[in-house]
């Protein structure tokens, strides 16, 4: 049996108290550390001015209560609260490290960074912030300009993108509540009925509700996937007024126009190759009554507004099918009943 010395034992206590006190360090609120990287006064800014190393700015200012990129254009306010929650936040670790050579390993420097986010308050500057390399997956490098600490903050370079489509709200074309009529310009005319169902009035035929339900879901939940660099130099392939909420909104869709030889069969070697798509010029685009620009957006949500009139009626056949099918039931039934009335008189006449 081994006995322990008291020095022993001593030894083995002061080596658990320090373990415990190092667990009781790593397990504490990590709210406040020496230097906190808090932006104090985030809650005044009206501006920020997102840079990289290679990218143009990408500006965000508040007015009247929103946030809007240059030209008056909306912010998706889900991502720009993600970023301001995170600047705002005093759920701060301790600093990682805090000297010069650990600022320029991690890349923020003042000449060296991934991103750099400018917060301004009019044209008071109140603070800058540099964000560098990534330690671990949605965590990101960090130091104030003000401060020599780096710390690692809950935050990626994916979510402060460097380019404006990124930011743009994308359901900016989108009615301002449920649709009640929809017109496709020269060609049909529908609104909601009383009881919530479609119906036709131009040309005034019986409508597939569901069909034009549907489109209706389409103009609710409309989103473009970006502002078009270039104006289309042709008439619109489809054209809609639509109306909700008392307001009457007119949209325009423009298909990209077809590549000369488009179509065609190839007779080179390549043939079987299928050619890149291009998004830069084969984009399909909208104009709204409501904004100056034009937007891009998805193809095959402009296929699924194509609704021609023979689209939208029920067919007579179907009708007229429903209608002869109504009235057989009613001719059988009759004949069963003559059936069923002549078999009782000759059971009859058999009983006599």
């Amino acid at each position: 049996m081994i006995v322990a010395s008291k020095k022993s034992i001593l030894i083995l206590g002061g080596t658990l108290l320090a373990q415990l006190a190092f667990a009781a360090l790593l397990l504490m609120p990590q709210g406040e550390g020496s230097d906190p990287l808090v932006i104090d006064e985030i809650d005044r800014a009206d501006r920020f001015v997102i840079s990289s190393a290679d990218d143009d700015p990408i500006e965000l200012a508040l007015a009247d209560g929103d946030w809007f990129l240059p030209g008056e254009l909306p912010v998706d306010t889900s991502r720009l609260d993600s970023m301001l929650e995170v600047l705002a936040s005093d759920r701060w670790t301790w600093p990682v490290a805090s000297t010069s050579e650990a600022a320029r390993r991690f890349e923020v420097t003042e000449d060296d960074f991934q991103r750099r986010i400018k917060a301004f308050a009019g044209e008071d500057e109140l603070a800058t912030l540099y964000l560098g390399t990534s330690p671990s997956f949605r965590r990101i490098h960090a130091r104030e300009s003000e401060s020599e600490n780096i710390y690692a903050i809950e935050l990626a370079t994916y979510d402060l993108p460097m380019r404006q489509d990124d930011w743009l709200d994308k359901s900016i074309l989108q009615t301002a509540g449920a649709v009640d009529a929809i017109e496709r310009v020269g060609e049909w005319n529908a609104e909601l009925d009383g009881e919530g169902n479609w119906q036709l009035v131009e040309p005034s035929q019986e409508a597939k509700s569901e069909e034009l339900s549907g489109m209706a879901t389409r103009f609710e939940t409309l989103r473009i996937m970006g502002l078009a660099e270039e104006q289309p130099d042709q008439a619109p392939d489809l054209e809609f007024e639509v109306s909700a909420v008392g307001e009457t909104i007119r949209y325009a869709f423009y298909r990209p126009p077809e590549e000369e030889g488009e179509g065609e069969e190839s007779e080179s070697e390549d043939a079987e190759e299928t050619p890149e798509f291009d998004a830069s010029t084969r984009d399909t685009l909208v104009k709204s009554s409501v904004r100056d620009e034009f937007f891009r957006v998805s193809s095959f949500t402009v296929d699924q507004l194509d609704k021609a009139i023979e689209e939208l009626i029920v067919e007579e056949d179907a009708v007229q099918e429903e209608s002869e099918g109504g009235d057989s039931h009613e001719v059988e039934a009759e004949v069963e009943s003559e059936t069923d009335s002549d078999l009782s008189e000759a059971a009859e006449e058999g009983v006599q």
